[in-house]
Formats: structure tokens, C-alpha cells, sequence
């Protein structure tokens, strides 16, 4: 495509996903790509429509950086016919661990301090069985009450910086975004991670 022809003039600062595709003359699957896998930045809202605010700034820097390494912003194998879900690196630097606790301590902070597998499935996004299958297999301390598994706020915030759970190859959309949000909350307070 010509990028000039885009009359970038009449597009608004901010853009919506269904714009986005649109103006790059790519798929709907595509451009989820892009924004899930932040090569292309953007806010999610956790609206059920237009849920991702994309910077036109932004757009015109993919598409500048798509002319010289198109290669660098294909989907990878596997993404059109769903069985592919972003992973994080296995190893990260150990000061990178301690800010994703930190992370997730403020981003679980209004939720209670003891949690039902139920009410953590609701939070992440895994199914309930999976949450109890964690659970029974060590992966996230709970400890039972009626019967029902029960998880201590700060196990829960212990799993989600863990190599188990940062390696889970299927993510949940709320996997997703959490892992986007964290180099954009780690730039926002000035903090790096030293290899």
C-alpha cells in the first residue's frame, strides 16, 4: 500500500482497532496481533466494544518501521488458525521479577485478601477447573474451607510473577494485556531491568 495517500490530517489522534485495520489495509486478526503483541502500543479499556485506544503517532511508526522490516510485524505460525498465544521469556533478570510483583500487588490491590478459585478464574481469565487444577497440583497455594479451594491474596500475586504461569503457552486475554501493560507500567515509573 501507499501510506501517502493517507490523508493522516483527517485521521483523529486517537484510533480504534476496527480504524486501525482499516487504515493499514490489513486483517481484523492481524491488527489483534499488532496490539496484543505490543508492536503496535495501545491502551485496552476492558470495554466489550472499541476496548483498544491506539495513538495515530503510533500507526504512522508502524507503518514507517513496516516499509524496512515487514518481516518483523508478521504473525507468527499458528495465530490465524488459533493455536498460538504470546509467551513471555522464560528467564527474565531477577529485579524484572521484583517489579512484576510489585506490578500485580497494585494491579490485585482492590480485590480481597482471600479469594475463592472461582472469584480468581473471574480476575484472570482460566476456567475454574484450571484454577483448581493449580491449586491441587501446588502451583497456587490455597488452602480448603467447605470444600472449596481458597487463595490468599498474596499467593495469587506469587503465581502470576511465577515461571509456571508466565510460561503458559494459551493465555488468557487478561494474560495478554497484563503482560502488555507491565513494560508500559515499568517505563511510566522509570524503572529498568538490568540483564
Amino acid at each position: 500500500m501507499n501510506e501517502t495517500a493517507i490523508n493522516w490530517d483527517s485521521i483523529p489522534d486517537i484510533i480504534t482497532k476496527d480504524q486501525l485495520y482499516q487504515i493499514c489495509h490489513i486483517s481484523k486478526s492481524t491488527a489483534l496481533y499488532l496490539l496484543r503483541s505490543g508492536k503496535i502500543p495501545c491502551e485496552y479499556t476492558g470495554k466489550k466494544t472499541r476496548c483498544y485506544k491506539i495513538k495515530k503517532s503510533d500507526v504512522i511508526t508502524y507503518l514507517e518501521k513496516r516499509k524496512i522490516f515487514p518481516e518483523s510485524y508478521s504473525a507468527p505460525a499458528g495465530w490465524y488458525k488459533g493455536n498460538y498465544s504470546i509467551k513471555l521469556e522464560t528467564k527474565i533478570p531477577e529485579n524484572a521479577l521484583k517489579n512484576m510483583r510489585q506490578y500485580y500487588t497494585e494491579m490485585l490491590a482492590q480485590y480481597p485478601d482471600v479469594m475463592t478459585a472461582t472469584e480468581v478464574s473471574t480476575i484472570i481469565g482460566y476456567g475454574k477447573t484450571t484454577v483448581n487444577n493449580w491449586c491441587r497440583k501446588g502451583h497456587l497455594k490455597a488452602f480448603k474451607r467447605n470444600n472449596m479451594n481458597h487463595i490468599p491474596k498474596v499467593y495469587l500475586i506469587e503465581f502470576c510473577y511465577s515461571k509456571y504461569f508466565r510460561t503458559i503457552t494459551r493465555k488468557s486475554d487478561w494474560h495478554i494485556r497484563a503482560l502488555q501493560e507491565f513494560s508500559r507500567w515499568q517505563v511510566m515509573r522509570g524503572l529498568k531491568t538490568k540483564e
